[in-house]
Formats: C-alpha cells, structure tokens, sequence
C-alpha cells in the first residue's frame, strides 16, 4: 500500500493509518530549459555543502542511465600525473602544494578541454551529467577569480552544445551546518584531570568552517549559474528540507517532464511475502510501501524463481520510477518456503549464484531484524511487529523475508534480484 489518504481504520486493534503530508520542494525552471536534440546531451550540475547532491547525481545518473563526469576527478587525475610521485599515499596535499606554486594551471579553458576529452572518451551518444565544481577547497579557489566565462562556454559549446543546468540550492542556514557536510571529527582523547577541568570545545569551530565553505561556493559558482539564467537555461532547485524522498519525487518528477527514459531504481527495499497470514502479521497495509501482486505480472506463476524474480524486478523497475519501498505478495505462485525442496536443480543454480569470482555478493544484514528499520509504519500508535530476515546489496539494496523462510531461499531470490539489476546495468 503506502498510499497517503485520509486515516483509516483497520480491523487491527489501536492502528490507525496516519498519512504524511508532502514537503513542497520550490523549483524554478527556465523557459529555456529543455533536452537538447543534439548528441551527446550534457546537463551541468551545481550544489554546495549540505545540497545532497553526491547522493542525487549518483541516483539520477542510474535511474536515468546518465554518464556522470565530474569536474574533481577529471582535475585530480590530470593534475598527479605533474608530480613526481602521482601514486603517493599523499597525492592530495601534493596536488595542493603544486597548486599554490603554480596556480595558473587551473586556466578555465584547459578545464573546459579536459572534460571534453572525457565527453569524447565516454561516447557521443550518451547523455552526460557534469558536476561541474570541485568540493576540494584547493580546485575550488581558482573558479573565484574567473571575472567572464561567457567564451570559454562558447568554444566548449561549438562542440558540445549544453541542454541546461541544474543548481540543487540550500537556503537553509540550518541545512547548510548539517554534520552531512563536516568532516568526521577525529576521535578525542581520554579526559584527564587536567582536560576535564577546561570546557569542551563547542561546535563554532565546525560550523563556522562549513558557513565558510557554503560562502566560498557560493562566490565560485555565481559567475557560472548567472550564464546560465540570463539564457533562460537554469533549473533552480531547493533542497533545503530534510524530506529526501519528497526531494527525490520532484528530482524524478522533473526529468520524467523532460522525457528522460528510465532505467532501474535505486535503493531498493522489496519484502517478500508468501501468503495471507504474512501479510495480516505484519500489518502491511501499514507499511509505507507500494503493495504489488506477482499474479499482475507478464510471468507464469507455476515457473520456477529464476523466471518470476527477474519479472517482479522489470515489472516495479517498469511500473514505479519514483518508488522505493515495495511489498511483493508471491501468493499462489510456485515460490513457496519449501521450494528449495522441490526443485533439485535450484540448489545446483544457487551454488553457482554464490560463486566467489562472480561479482553478485550479498551481506548478511542479520537473521532478525525489524522490518521497520527499513521500512516505516504508518500509525500513530506503536506496534510490535515479527522480526525479519534482511539481506542487502553492496548497491545499498534490501530484501525482506519473513524470518521463518529458510535462510537458503533468501539468499537465492535476492542473489537473482541483484543479478537481474547487474543485467540492467551491462545494458544501459
């Protein structure tokens, strides 16, 4: 289910489904703003501190099937190939020092040639998105002190025209001196008699850092977001609220607008259940995911696992682009608990799925767990709910399994999963 509405009243004793309401996330986009025909197509990507926008460039870029190039890795790799050691465990301070002797490496025009090469190298006919400033302090500096880049836009743009660009903003102070955004503090040293009697450092320091880093940003990329605006051509996003998924919706809201074929999705939570008295255990019409049944599926549900999970998987990857949470209902299909049992050859199958040389690695997460860490209730009222058994890709995906399916089953039905997502991926 998971589906807002009004509250209603379930024959469970004291649960009530409570709805939440959705964050309304401002986005501004330009009359301009459009995919270009034109091949490849780029979309330029700015985001400061606290914009999330690692995690949104990294989820658009494989729900979308869209090449990711960014600007910090490109300059990175060029630059240590200037030092005398370019695989030293030290190349980053390295790279700053050469910097600081000679900053007119970072010209704009040499960068702008350099992701070009990278556009050449990644193929003509893909659509790119360029994450176009460093975080690195020591690459950002030098985009403060560029006056006019409307030519080097120009030059970059004879050969390779741009669509638009995306700014994911934060105009929340509070959002921009999130601990996301800090570096991890270095483990303190035991109190002595002598520390104990001094006050602790308070967090100024580090906010104080990050206000800094947002206000630096902010200068480097203003030039840049303005080219883009007098031409019609910016996509201004606030991504200030701490609702990611209503985030998330109005990212895929806005791309699925502009046509953008879909691929796969990403974070994916799918539970497992195998009949009605699974369902009436868990309460999953309480649980805020989407309720799908493999009956509604272009599969024969008397075949065996390897034929129905790769359908569930093309069938929610198909169905639900913006959706990440999902109960799928295997009822009256030939996936039972005690499958393994029937079907011989699904063992030999399974062995092979857990090969060591293959890439498809499941982690166990834990035998029992609550299903709720990973997929909430909707009630005001708390309830206790059976444990589960979780299994979790290295692609940050989960499967969910009552906790008295066999162990062996589980690992089998999310190592086909991944499999079939690994396929998605070689294709796309």
């Amino acid at each position: 289910m998971g589906c807002g509405g009004s509250t209603l009243e379930n024959d469970s004793p004291g649960l009530v489904l409570h709805k939440r309401d959705k964050i309304k996330i401002n986005l501004h986009i330009g009359k301009e703003v459009k995919i270009l025909s034109t091949r490849p197509q780029v979309i330029v990507v700015f985001g400061g501190p606290g914009s999330r926008k690692g995690k949104l460039l990294d989820d658009v870029s494989h729900v979308y099937g869209l090449k990711l190039i960014s600007t910090e890795t490109v300059l990175m790799e060029e630059l240590s190939k200037k030092l005398e050691n370019p695989n030293s465990s030290k190349r980053t301070e390295d790279i700053a020092a050469l910097l600081k002797t000679q900053p007119e490496l970072l010209r704009l025009q040499w960068i702008f040639g350099l992701i070009c090469n990278q556009i050449e190298k990644e193929g003509k006919d893909n659509c790119i998105l360029w994450d176009f400033m460093p975080n690195l302090k020591f690459l950002m500096t030098p985009f403060r002190n560029v006056k006019e880049c409307e030519n080097d836009f120009k030059i970059f743009e004879n050969r390779f025209p741009i669509s638009f660009a995306i700014n994911f903003t934060v105009t929340s102070e509070k959002n921009i001196l999130a601990p996301q955004c800090a570096v991890p503090k270095a483990a303190e040293p035991k109190e002595t008699k002598t520390q104990s009697a001094q006050p602790k450092q308070s967090d100024e320091a580090d906010t104080g850092r990050l206000a800094k880093r947002a206000r630096l940003y902010a200068e480097c990329v203003q030039i840049f977001t303005d080219y883009f605006a007098k031409r019609e051509k910016l996509v201004s996003m606030d991504v200030s609220s701490k609702a990611k998924e209503d985030i998330w919706d109005k990212v895929c809201e806005f791309f699925s607008n502009l046509e953008v074929p879909h691929v796969r999705n990403v974070d994916t939570v799918i539970f497992f259940i195998f009949d009605d008295n699974d369902a009436q255990n868990y309460n999953t019409d309480f649980l805020d995911a989407k309720r799908v049944n493999v009956r509604d599926m272009a599969v024969n549900i008397a075949a065996p696992p390897e034929q129905i999970i790769p359908a569930v998987c093309k069938y929610i990857d198909d169905t639900y682009p913006i959706q990440k949470k999902f109960i799928v209902d295997l009822q009256q299909s030939a996936i039972t608990r005690d499958c393994m049992k029937k079907w011989m050859l699904l063992k030999k199958a399974f062995k092979s799925l857990l090969d060591p040389k293959k890439v498809i690695q499941f982690r166990d997460i834990a035998e029992n767990v609550d299903v709720q860490r990973y997929i909430p209730l909707q009630t005001k009222t708390k309830h206790k709910l059976p444990k589960v058994s979780a299994l979790c890709s290295s692609e940050n995906e989960v499967c969910l399994f009552p906790a008295d399916v066999p162990h062996s089953l589980c690992k089998y039905i999310a190592g086909l999963y991944r499999a079939y997502q690994d396929y998605v991926i070689s294709k796309s």
